[in-house]
């Protein structure tokens, strides 16, 4: 297979300097993912990874930055310390998430350079891996669409979480919860096979965790609008395993990411033995 090869990557982040960060520009929200989207495009320009995750810090110590780079070199470039990058490679098979050992803000954000190590350039077909997703599972309309939402008092706007568009859908086929009772796990399921199209399979699914987050996507023109409270839509964690049915496909899945606001945070699957 031609084309650029995918790099898995991973830094630190400091969280209390990214916090002072997003405070400064008025982007503080429930997750910090527009604050470290902003983050590291100043610090690592159009080379930074996406689709990334941020994973949480244990005992004290730093979160740690999972991404796909499609450009390490570029990556590396773009990091005035990449000379530091300590000699010896990354244990890869060590936990993500331990703890690892600042000129400006994004300096301290960022403490160390950028780890990597090149994905494979192919996947064989049939190929079973288990995996872990951080996603946002939500369904958009058009602006006529949203128009007649609005118009008839209807809630999401532009944009709404897939299992609430199902429950309106079931309400307004004249459904209800007594006869045609929904859960989230089916909906996110079904909603997660649509955006691999051809690229995989499910053969297992699991919904670890869900919660509404408030977040920003923008930075406020002046002080006075820092007040507005940005907009709220799901949080979703799902693990579970598939298996490669379009090696080609699913290389570009990687890639992209899953569903919307890949930039900041959302979409990155992460890969594992299946049998672990």
């Amino acid at each position: 297979m031609s084309g650029p090869l995918l790099h898995l990557v991973r830094t630190a982040v400091a969280p209390a300097a990214l916090r002072i960060f997003a405070a400064h520009q008025g982007v503080l929200d429930d997750d910090l993912g527009y604050a470290l989207h902003l983050a590291l495009r100043r610090r690592f320009g159009a080379a930074a990874p996406q689709p990334w995750r941020l994973m949480p810090g244990r005992d004290g110590g730093p979160d740690m930055l999972l991404g796909y780079s499609h450009d390490k070199d570029a990556l590396r470039a773009a990091d005035p310390r990449a000379d530091a990058r300590p000699e010896r490679p990354p244990d890869w098979e060590a936990d993500w998430r331990a703890d690892d050992d600042a000129e400006s803000a994004l300096a301290a954000i960022f403490p160390h350079p950028f780890e990597t190590k090149a994905m494979p350039r192919s996947f064989a077909e049939g190929a079973a891996y288990g995996f872990t997703l951080r996603m946002r599972p939500v369904v958009r309309y058009g602006p006529r669409a949203a128009a007649a939402r609005s118009a008839a008092d209807r809630q999401g706007g532009h944009e709404r979480d897939a299992f609430l568009a199902a429950l309106e859908q079931r309400d307004l086929a004249g459904g209800s919860e007594a006869n045609d009772p929904l859960d989230r796990e089916p909906v996110y399921q079904a909603w997660l096979e649509r955006r691999m199209s051809s690229a995989a399979r499910l053969s297992a699914f699991r919904l670890v965790a869900h919660r509404r987050i408030r977040t920003v996507r923008s930075i406020p023109p002046d002080a006075a609008s820092r007040r507005r409270p940005g907009f709220a839509g799901p949080e979703t964690v799902v693990d579970g395993v598939l298996t490669i049915a379009d090696p080609a496909a699913f290389i570009a899945l990687l890639g992209r990411g899953v569903g919307r606001h890949g930039a900041f945070g959302f979409g990155m699957l992460l890969l594992r033995p299946a049998g672990r």
